[in-house]
C-alpha cells in the first residue's frame, strides 16, 4: 500500500513538473494531460460492487464545476459505476446544498464527492454520512480543516485540489516581477467571505505582495465569485485607486467583470508582448483563477493578462477514483494537490 501511494503522489509531481515547463501551458490544459490507459491514479482496480456514488458540487454557471462534472462523469463511465451530479443554483445556496447531500445520503450512495459552498454548511450532513459509514471525498473548496472534522465526528478519506495559497502567491510574484523595478499600488477581488479557497488565495497575494519590495496591497474586498459584483466592486475600487497597476481575482468569473470595469474606465489590460509598459498610468496587471474557458479565450485574444490554470477535470476524475480505492478496501492519500500553471499570451 505504501509503495503504491508513493507511486500515486510521484505521478502528480511529474504532472505538476510538465505543467511548468515553459512551452508546456497549453498542453496543460488539456483535460487528458496525465491520464493513462483510462486513469489518472495509480492502483484503482476493477469496482468490487455496484457502486453509487455522487457528486455535490457548486453551481454549473461556473464552467470550472463544469470541467469537473465532466471528468468525473467520465470516470463513472470507464469505471461502471453509478456517478450523479447534483450542483446547486448559486453560490449562495448553502442550504440546499446541505438537503441535496442529506437527500444523497437517504438514497444510499456509496461515497459523496463534496465542494462544499464554505467550510461549516455541509458539516451536519457529513457527520450523518460518516454515522452511515459513506466514503467522504473532499474536492477543491472548501476544504473542511482536519479540526473542523474531528470537531464534528466527521470521517474525510480525502482531499483533492489544488494549493490556494500557491496561487494567490503566484499572482503576486508575477505582477512584481513584470513590473521590475517599478513600484505599484495592487488590490484584490475576493470570493465569497468565509471561503476557505477565497481566504487562503487571498492570504497568498496578500503575504508575497508584503514580502516583495515593490508592490503595496492597498484594496481587498469581496466581489462573491459574481461576474456583475466585481464589476461593480473594481470600478469603485479603481475610481478610489487611480494608481493602482495590478488586480488578482481569486477566480475568473469576477475577473472577467473587472475587465469590463477596467475597460470601460479607460484601462489598457498588459499582454506578455506588453510586460515592459507594466507600471504605467492606466495600465493593468490583470490575473484571473482557474482557467475557464472564457477566460482562456480572453487571455489568447489580448483582453486578459493571464489566469492561473487549475485541473478541474482531473480534479473529478481522480476523485471518483479515490472513492473507488476506498470502496474497495484500501486506503487512498488523506490528501494530494492537482497541479496549476499561470497561462499568458505567450503560451499560445
Amino acid at each position: 500500500m505504501e509503495k503504491r501511494i508513493v507511486s500515486l503522489l510521484l505521478a502528480l509531481v511529474l504532472v505538476a513538473t510538465c505543467a511548468f515547463a515553459a512551452v508546456g501551458e497549453v498542453s496543460f490544459l488539456s483535460d487528458e494531460a496525465g491520464l493513462t490507459n483510462g486513469s489518472f491514479l495509480e492502483g484503482v482496480g476493477t469496482p468490487k460492487g455496484e457502486y453509487k456514488i455522487a457528486n455535490i458540487t457548486r453551481t454549473l454557471m461556473n464552467a470550472h464545476w463544469v470541467k469537473n462534472k465532466e471528468g468525473f462523469e467520465a470516470a463513472g463511465a470507464h469505471y461502471g459505476v453509478t456517478a450523479d451530479v447534483f450542483a446547486v443554483q448559486s453560490e449562495q445556496d448553502v442550504m440546499d446544498q446541505l438537503n441535496i447531500l442529506e437527500t444523497c445520503i437517504v438514497k444510499g450512495y456509496d461515497a459523496v464527492i463534496v465542494s462544499p459552498i464554505t467550510e461549516q454548511n455541509l458539516l451536519p450532513g457529513l457527520k450523518k454520512a460518516t454515522e452511515a459509514g459513506i466514503v467522504i471525498i473532499n474536492v477543491d473548496t472548501a476544504e473542511i480543516s482536519k479540526a473542523s472534522a474531528d470537531e464534528n465526528g466527521i470521517v474525510i478519506t480525502t482531499f483533492l485540489g489544488s494549493n490556494n495559497y500557491d496561487s494567490g502567491k503566484m499572482a503576486a510574484e508575477f505582477i512584481s516581477e513584470k513590473l521590475g523595478s517599478k513600484t505599484a499600488e495592487v488590490a484584490v477581488i475576493e470570493g465569497n467571505p468565509g471561503d476557505t479557497c477565497a481566504i487562503d488565495r487571498t492570504s497568498g497575494f496578500a503575504d508575497a505582495a508584503a514580502a516583495s519590495s515593490n508592490l503595496k496591497l492597498v484594496a481587498s474586498q469581496t466581489g462573491k465569485w459574481d461576474r456583475l459584483e466585481s464589476l461593480n466592486v473594481a470600478t469603485s475600487i479603481l475610481r478610489a485607486n487611480p494608481n493602482i497597476r495590478g488586480i488578482y481575482c481569486n477566480n475568473d468569473t469576477m475577473v472577467l467583470g473587472v475587465m469590463q470595469a477596467a475597460a470601460d474606465l479607460g484601462y489598457e489590460i498588459l499582454t506578455s508582448d506588453e510586460f515592459d509598459r507594466a507600471g504605467e498610468d492606466k495600465t493593468l496587471l490583470l490575473i484571473g483563477n482557474d482557467g475557464v474557458p472564457e477566460a482562456i479565450q480572453a487571455v489568447k485574444d489580448g483582453a486578459l493578462t493571464g489566469t492561473i490554470a487549475q485541473k478541474p477535470y482531473l480534479m473529478g476524475y481522480s476523485a471518483l477514483e479515490a472513492a473507488i480505492i476506498a470502496l474497495n478496501g484500501e486506503v487512498p492519500p488523506e490528501r494530494f494537490n492537482t497541479p496549476v500553471a499561470l497561462v499568458t499570451k505567450a503560451d499560445f
